[in-house]
């Protein structure tokens, strides 16, 4: 009986050490493996979706403006003249149109807008026409935007000439003449210069006169200036004003000049 229990205790005892080696083996048998490509993306943070995608490049801006069919350019200009920072592209057109004095200009205003230059208005009439500047040829000179100005200038006559100067400046949801300088005269003569704000209606001006009787090089001169306030009833729209056919009578003084 003794010999069957210490039989039964060893078999136990081979049992329990069977069983501590198994799971001593699983234990150390236990190995942390990398994870698969597809874990990896899975967990790992998407760099491309969170990564704001730079900004594409900006189209060039496209400067040329296309001349209408039977169109020719007499002169361009660009400049801010809305105040906005923005610069805006004056053009002028020779329209190939007849009229009595040769053929029509049109002047064009354009605004930037998608990369290009849209049409902002257009006018006929502040730019006189290709044969009214006298045995001068072509009465226009230039176009100029200066200080957020439109100024326009033709020049014309025979012996006696004349030059204008015309300032526009958009306000009141409209183009209108705030400034006007006329120049005219003949040597040996006489030249009178007339500088008109039509904003304050201040008036300066000026007549030099030339005697040449001795000498042409040197002729005699004498110079008369005088100031006058003459405030328009309103300020001429571009669109209906033509240079030169604006009267102003100097008050009690005798002087007329047209602008």
């Amino acid at each position: 009986m003794k010999k069957y229990n210490y039989a039964i205790l060893l078999i136990c005892l081979a049992f329990t050490a069977c069983t501590d080696n198994e799971g001593k083996s699983t234990m150390d048998d236990t190995v942390t493996t990398a994870p698969s490509d597809e874990s990896e993306a899975a967990s790992a943070p998407d760099t491309e979706s969170n990564t704001a995608a730079p900004d594409a490049e900006k189209a060039p801006f496209q400067d040329e403006i296309q001349t209408p069919k039977g169109y020719e350019v007499m002169g361009d200009a660009k400049g801010d003249l809305d105040k906005d920072n923005v610069e805006e592209k004056v053009v002028v057109y020779d329209t190939g149109r007849k009229s009595d004095f040769g053929t029509e200009r049109e002047l064009h205003i354009f605004k930037q807008k998608d990369g290009g230059w849209e049409l902002w208005h257009k006018s006929l009439g502040a730019v006189l026409p290709s044969e009214q500047g006298g045995v001068m040829g072509d009465p226009f000179e230039a176009v100029a935007i200066e200080n957020g100005s439109l100024v326009l200038q033709h020049f014309g006559g025979s012996r006696q000439k004349w030059h204008y100067t015309h300032r526009f400046r958009y306000q009141n949801n409209m183009w209108q003449l705030i400034g006007a300088t006329v120049n005219n005269g003949a040597p040996c003569d006489y030249f009178e210069d007339f500088d008109y704000n039509l904003s304050t209606g201040k008036i300066n001006y000026k007549k030099t006169t030339e005697d040449c009787e001795k000498s042409e090089e040197h002729p005699v001169t004498k110079i008369n200036k005088k100031d006058f306030v003459v405030k328009p009833k309103s300020l001429p729209n571009m669109d209906d004003f033509r240079p030169g056919e604006n009267e102003v009578k100097l008050q009690k003084s005798g002087i007329v000049f047209y602008y």
